[in-house]
Order: C-alpha cells, then structure tokens, then sequence
C-alpha cells in the first residue's frame, strides 16, 4: 500500500504536535508538512502531494471552513476543532470526519480508517474528470471573495500582494502573484512578464513586447514569457 501522506494545518503548537503523534503510530501514514495558518497551506498543497488534511476550523484571518470553501480541488479533509458546534457545517462541506480537542487516540483511528477506505475506493474505482471549476476565492478586505475566472481582465503584482483587475473593479488580494498564478487554470491563463498574468484569450494584438488585451489595455511582454505566450497563443 502506498504511503498515506497527511498536511497538519493548526495554528496552535500542541494541538499540531498530539495530531503529529497519533499519526506516528498509524502504519502506511506520515505527516508531509505542518502548518499554523491558511496561507502556509495553500503553499504545501502547491509544493507537495497531500492525501489528507487535519484542519483546524478555528484560525486567524481565514477559518479552516473558508479555507476549505477556496480549494479548487481539495484533498480529504478532517476537521479538527474545540467546539462541536462546527460539526455540522464540517459534514456539509464533505469533510471525512470531524475530531474534537483533546482528540483521543481511540476516536482519532476511527477517521483514519474512514479516510484510509476513502482513498482505497477513490483508486479502485476512479471517477470522470471532476466537473471544472470556473472561479478562485482570494483574500480581499478581511473576508473571501469569489472572483469568476471569466471576469478577470489582468493580474498585477505589487511586493507580496496582487492587484486583480476585472471588468468592474479593481482588487487588492493579499497573495503574491506566484502563489495566485498557480491557483489559476493553466490552459486559460498566462504569465507575460514577471509583474503580470492574462488570460491569453482576451488578447487582440502583440505589437513588438506590448501586448493589447480588450480594447485599450496594453500591458508589457517579458523577453522570457514571450516564447511559451506565443505558443499558447498558437502564433509560430
């Protein structure tokens, strides 16, 4: 049996180090990554390959339910929280189980076993591709806001943050354009310079390293976007 690989995601150190524990003594599981916020879990879900995701409801800025709402395409997901009023928003969202602090060892194999099954029957039995998702919750004015990928004119880089452009308004996300770039579909979107992101099918015209996006948009062409651009652009 392949190695189950889990994502801790808590912003309290003990309640990471007793879930870390628990999984040290299940056979065929190993902790990938722990982390103490959302943001720091969009970027292991980025670099590595998680199965399964003890999430902790309760956290600063973004809750563990608005990070899970965010996810394009989530793994398993395990609540983890002190309160049980959360317990029936955590079974809306499709969570495989939702474990109360202090968890015993006991209750915490019980979910094991659900998601370990979980995961045998996704691998025997593989479904179509799943239906494709059209939009991206990002980080705007202290709350999750839901951006249609077919609103999205540009995405300007600005230090750590990104400003997203769309057809009515103008947002200021607190995600670095990096990050952001991979939370959108590949085959829609393009990097055209290191402070820049389009979506290539707006674009009208490439004079030289500008290219127009719309009717009055023009925005630079870095020299090393250029090559892989004009391919997705279908222009030899």
């Amino acid at each position: 049996m392949n190695m189950i690989r889990a994502l801790i995601v808590d912003d309290e150190p003990l309640a990471r180090e007793i879930i870390e524990t628990h999984i040290s003594k299940i056979p065929n599981w190993t902790v990938t990554a722990t982390c103490i916020n959302a943001e720091e879990a969009y970027e292991a879900l980025l670099t590595h390959e998680i199965d399964v995701v003890f999430l902790d409801i309760q956290m600063p800025v973004i809750s563990g339910v608005e990070f899970l709402q965010s996810l394009r395409n989530p793994p398993l997901i395990i609540f983890t929280t002190a309160y049980s009023e959360y317990a029936v928003q955590g079974f809306e969202l499709n969570a495989v189980d939702y474990l109360l602090k202090p968890i015993a060892f006991g209750r915490f194999s019980q979910a094991i076993e659900k998601a370990t099954t979980k995961l045998a029957t996704q691998h025997e039995d593989p479904k179509t591709d799943p239906k494709e998702v059209t939009y991206v919750f990002v980080k705007h004015d202290g709350k999750l806001v839901k951006i249609n990928f077919a609103d999205i004119l540009y995405i300007k880089a600005e230090q750590e943050y990104s400003h997203i452009f769309t057809q009515n308004k103008k947002l200021l996300v607190s995600m670095h354009l990096k990050l952001l770039e991979r939370m959108l579909p590949e085959k829609s979107f393009t990097r055209i310079h290191r402070s820049y992101i389009i979506p290539q099918e707006i674009a009208t015209s490439i004079d030289g390293n500008t290219i127009q996006i719309g009717d009055d948009i023009k925005l630079p062409i870095g020299s090393t976007y250029k090559e892989v651009l004009l391919q997705k652009l279908k222009i030899k």
